[in-house]
């Protein structure tokens, strides 16, 4: 029998939590949700979706203590897998974009107006970020890596502006605290995506942090559409931010499966050798160097001994003797 990988256990993990928590959800939002109070009365289903989701996001959390870290790993976007998730979140961004502009003039809280245009402002900004992550297949891009933080900046943001907007929701609606850990799960996980495209990636946490996300976000978005199609009523902050929650959960979901066939960079693999060759290389031409040097320096010591002994060199001419002729 085959063996089960840890990374197929928490795919199943993640399908059967999604499923059971939807249902739930979607049916104690349908029987036991009170549009006045924006609380559930004594509703089991409710509870029971939410500790299923609390175990699950606990399991995901080991996953950074049971698998051990990958490097040397290739991130690809140039398949359909990518670019069909990048296409959707980048559509539902460009209008909710749009509709925070519009009710950036209509909250009564002073606050909430510049926290809804910034928040606009870098929906805009990740817009481009999704299209950068498409038409730039590399690692080590600035570009790309500017872009992709302002994902994460609006992220954060949208759950902040979710947190002091109790226009909609009081600040302690269920329902409210689920679509904030839905986005500050997903900015964790698409800081981790950022480090991608330094190339610094961090795979455990991008693989944990990826699960987590991806369940919130199902969680959050999947129910609230449900009962939007029954009540006509959207229980999130508006139904655009409902249709980028379902959008992000398709583009993480989509990224956490592709990791599973992440190829192994061969050159980080050889690259250790190669440097080690390249050292021994060096240390022989250094060595051929002194002893060539030593040796020109030997006969160069030799010529100019040569030399001395031939201005020292004397000889003696043949003595021939002769008489006077006057003697």
């Amino acid at each position: 029998m085959k063996k089960l990988k840890l990374f197929d256990l928490y795919v199943i993990i993640l399908l059967v939590g999604a499923i059971s928590s939807v249902i739930l959800r979607s049916l104690a939002l349908i029987n036991d949700f009170d549009r006045l109070t924006m609380q559930y009365s004594n509703s089991i289903s409710a509870t029971i979706a939410n500790w299923i989701v609390i175990l699950c996001t606990l399991a995901f959390g080991a996953y950074l203590f049971l698998k051990k870290d990958q490097t040397n790993l290739i991130a690809r976007n140039d398949n359909a897998a990518s670019f069909i998730p990048s296409g959707i979140v980048s559509t539902a961004l460009l209008f909710m974009g749009v509709n925070l502009l519009k009710e950036a003039g209509n909250h009564y809280t002073q606050l909430l107006r510049p926290i809804s245009i910034l928040a606009a402002v870098l929906a805009f900004l990740s817009v481009g970020a999704f299209f950068l992550s498409i038409l730039i297949d590399q690692e080590n891009n600035t570009v790309r890596a500017s872009f992709s933080i302002s994902v994460v900046i609006f992220l954060a943001l949208y759950s902040c502006y979710l947190y002091f907007n109790r226009e909609v929701h009081p600040t302690n609606s269920p329902n409210k605290v689920v679509d904030q850990m839905a986005y500050l799960f997903s900015a964790v996980f698409f800081l981790y995506e950022s480090r991608i495209a330094i190339g610094r990636a961090k795979w455990r946490g991008y693989v944990a942090f990826g699960f987590m996300a991806a369940l919130t976000c199902i969680y959050s978005s999947l129910p609230a559409l449900v009962f939007y199609s029954f009540e006509r009523y959207s229980i999130a902050d508006s139904l655009f931010e409902s249709v980028v929650t379902l959008a992000l959960a398709i583009y993480i979901t989509s990224k956490v499966l592709q990791t599973k066939s992440l190829t192994p960079d061969t050159e980080c693999e050889t690259a250790p050798t190669i440097a080690a060759l390249a050292e021994q290389r060096q240390e022989e031409i250094d060595n051929l160097r002194k002893n060539s040097h030593a040796r020109d320096y030997n006969n160069m010591v030799e010529n100019d001994n040569n030399s001395t002994d031939a201005q020292n060199y004397t000889f003696d001419l043949p003595y021939v003797e002769t008489r006077s002729e006057f003697s």
